[in-house]
């Protein structure tokens, strides 16, 4: 069945102008009036995007500057450190076994060597608190001022 629709139309000198259209073809206008193209949009988009991308200034953050040593660097300076370890077995002063009272003449030694050596006192956990004071006392006897203690 093929409806037809007629429709007045006045041209510009307002004399009637008839058209005639398909039933089909008004549904086809109004079907194609319903959708919405969103292609201008994304183009805006994407050149806002490429717009922000180029225009963005990327800030270099500061930091801190680690300097490495040389190890050779250590070698010309001569820096030492006295070891010495208090346990069960006894006492060494860098892996030398001796008594008590023998650690501040080693530690004069190594000193007369080296004038700015460091030391590293290492106890053992059931080693008498007398006996790592007279230590730190033999090592400040010596001068030397700069010295750790932990426990092993």
């Amino acid at each position: 069945m093929n409806s037809s629709l007629i429709i007045a139309v006045t041209n510009t000198e307002g004399k009637p102008i008839y058209m005639r259209c398909l039933m089909k073809a008004r549904n086809l206008i109004r079907e194609t009036e319903s959708e919405i193209n969103i292609t201008p949009m994304l183009d805006v988009v994407f050149i806002m995007l490429i717009f922000f991308i180029v225009t963005t200034s990327f800030v270099k953050e500061t930091g801190i500057t680690i300097f490495k040593t040389n190890h050779t660097q250590d070698e010309n300076n001569k820096v030492k450190m006295a070891t010495i370890k208090l346990g069960t077995g006894g006492i060494t002063v860098n892996g030398v076994a001796t008594k008590l009272n023998g650690i501040q003449s080693l530690l004069a030694n190594l000193r007369a060597s080296n004038p700015d050596i460091k030391a590293q006192v290492f106890s053992a956990k059931d080693v008498k608190t007398g006996d790592l004071v007279q230590v730190i006392h033999q090592i400040k006897i010596n001068n030397i001022d700069s010295y750790s203690v932990s426990t092993f």
